[in-house]
C-alpha cells in the first residue's frame, strides 16, 4: 500500500508577484518514498537443522549490517516446519555479552531470552540452533538441548565483528562456520 504525500506550492501566477502565504494549491498525489531498509544488504545467510534429533525440519537465518548504527545483527529468517518465530533483528553484540558471562559453563536456550526480541517460546531455542551452526556454541555433553561455548568462540567472534569493520584480535585466521553461511548475492 502507497501512502499519499501531499506538497503545498505557491500558485503560478503569484510567483512573480509578492508572496501572499494563504494562497497556496495541492500538488498533484504522490506516492511517498519508501523507507530504505537498514539490515540491507544481507551479509551472510544460512540454514541449519532444528535443536531436536526427531526433526528433519531446517532453520534459515540472516546476518546483516544495520546502515544506521553499523552494528551487526542476526535473525531467524525461516522455518521449514511447524512452530511459531520472530524474524526481528537481534544485535550480535547483545549474544557476545550473553555468552561471555557463560563461559565453561553449561547453558540452556532459555539463557539467550535477554537478548531476544518477540514472544515466542520457539526463539531461543531455534537462536540456540543458528548459534550452533555458526559456531558460537556447541552441543554439551550433559543434554542433546544443553550448550557450551564452542572451542572456536572467540575466533568466530572476531570474524563477526570483521564483517562491521570493528577489529577483534586483528587475526586473520577465519574459521569455517562461517565461511559455511552463503553471501547473499540474490539482491
Amino acid at each position: 500500500m502507497t501512502q499519499k504525500k501531499t506538497t503545498l506550492k505557491i500558485e503560478k501566477e503569484e510567483a512573480g508577484k509578492s508572496l501572499d502565504k494563504n494562497k497556496v494549491v495541492k500538488d498533484k498525489e504522490e506516492p511517498a518514498m519508501a523507507k530504505a531498509d537498514p539490515y540491507s544488504p544481507v551479509l551472510k545467510h544460512g540454514s541449519c537443522p532444528k535443536l531436536s534429533p526427531k526433526s528433519t525440519d531446517k532453520l534459515t537465518y540472516e546476518i546483516a549490517k544495520n546502515v544506521e548504527d553499523n552494528q551487526l545483527y542476526i535473525r531467524i529468517a525461516g522455518n521449514s516446519g511447524g512452530g511459531l518465530f520472530s524474524k526481528a533483528w537481534v544485535k550480535v553484540e547483545d549474544f557476545f555479552t550473553l555468552l561471555d558471562k557463560e563461559k565453561d559453563k553449561v547453558i540452556k536456550s532459555a539463557a539467550l531470552r535477554p537478548a531476544m526480541k518477540g514472544g515466542s517460546a520457539n526463539n531461543c531455542g531455534f537462536m540456540s540452533a543458528i548459534l550452533r551452526e555458526i559456531q558460537l556454541l556447541e552441543p554439551s555433553p550433559a543434554s542433546i538441548f544443553s550448550h557450551q561455548l564452542a572451542s572456536g568462540y572467540e575466533n568466530v567472534k572476531a570474524e563477526l565483528r570483521a564483517l562491521t569493520g570493528s577489529s577483534g584480535d586483528g587475526s586473520d585466521n577465519k574459521p569455517s562456520a562461517i565461511s559455511k553461511a552463503e553471501p547473499d548475492n540474490e539482491k
